[in-house]
C-alpha cells in the first residue's frame, strides 16, 4: 500500500516514529511511502533513509531500505548500503526465464494479448515473497547483501560486505562471501541463559542499570532485581 506522508505524519509522530536521528521531519507531504497492508510498528524505531517501513521493535534503526515485508525485532542496528536479493529463478529447469513465474510483467502481459494467447504452466517454480525476519539484538554491517526469506537469530553480527544466504543462528558472527559461522559471541551454555532472560522486554535504561559487561554477573543482577517488563505501544497501519 502506499499512503501520502501528510495522511500518516501525525500518527507516526504519535507513536515515536523517526525518520532521522534529531527527530526532524525529511519527507515533503506529497512523498508517498510504502508498506505492507496492517503492519505493526513499535513506538521508538526508526527509519533513516528511503519510504518503505516495515515491522519493526522498539528501540531498533535503519540506515537501510528493506522490503515492505520485513520484519526486525528489538534493539537491532542495521547500518547502510543492505540489500536483499530478488526472488530465486528455476535454473534446475530448462529455462531460468522469469515468463515460468511471473503473471504481472508487462512484457510478458502484452506478448499474450497480442498474440490471443493463454499462459499455459505444468508446474510454477518455488517461489517464495520475500520474508525477511531479523529477530532481536541484530547488528548488520554495511553493503550486506540478503538472499530473500532468510532469518537471522537473536543477538547476531553481520559482518560488513557478507553475502548471507543461509539462515543464521543465534549470537553466531558471519561473515564472507558466501558467508560462513566465524565465530560464537558466546558459549551454549551463556547463549541459553541470555534467551531465558528475554532481556530485550525491558527497559533499556532498567538493563543497563545492571552490569551489562559481564554476562555472569548480569545473570546475578538480572535474577535478583526482578524488573518488570516494559509496555510499548504499536501503531498498526
Amino acid at each position: 500500500m502506499k499512503k501520502k506522508f501528510s495522511e500518516i505524519k501525525d500518527n507516526l509522530l504519535k507513536y515515536s516514529i523517526y525518520f532521522t536521528r534529531s527527530g526532524n521531519n525529511r519527507f515533503k507531504d506529497d512523498d508517498e511511502i510504502n508498506y505492507k497492508d496492517g503492519v505493526e510498528i513499535e513506538s521508538y524505531c526508526a527509519f533513516l533513509v528511503g519510504k518503505n517501513i516495515w515491522e519493526m521493535g522498539a528501540f531498533s534503526y535503519s540506515w537501510s531500505s528493506l522490503p515492505i515485508t520485513t520484519q526486525v525485532g528489538r534493539y537491532c542496528s542495521i547500518a547502510t548500503d543492505v540489500k536483499v536479493m530478488g526472488l530465486r529463478h528455476p535454473y534446475e529447469w530448462l529455462t531460468t526465464s522469469a515468463t515460468t513465474y511471473d503473471r504481472n510483467f508487462i512484457i510478458y502481459q502484452k506478448y499474450l494479448e497480442d498474440k490471443s494467447k493463454i499462459q499455459y504452466a505444468r508446474k510454477l517454480p518455488n517461489i517464495h515473497h520475500n520474508k525477511l525476519i531479523i529477530d532481536h539484538d541484530v547488528w548488520i554491517g554495511s553493503r550486506v547483501t540478503l538472499k530473500a526469506n532468510l532469518y537471522i537469530g537473536i543477538g547476531a553480527v553481520i559482518a560488513a560486505d557478507a553475502v548471507v544466504t543461509k539462515n543464521v543462528p543465534a549470537f553466531a558472527i558471519v561473515g564472507g562471501n558466501p558467508a560462513k559461522i566465524i565465530k560464537y559471541r558466546f558459549d551454549q551454555k551463556t547463549i541459553d541463559k541470555i534467551l531465558e532472560t528475554e532481556w530485550w522486554k525491558y527497559d533499556f535504561s532498567d538493563i543497563q542499570g545492571l552490569d551489562i559487561t559481564n554476562v555472569d554477573t548480569f545473570f546475578k543482577d538480572f535474577d535478583r532485581n526482578r524488573l518488570t517488563e516494559m509496555k510499548i505501544n504499536k501503531l498498526i497501519f
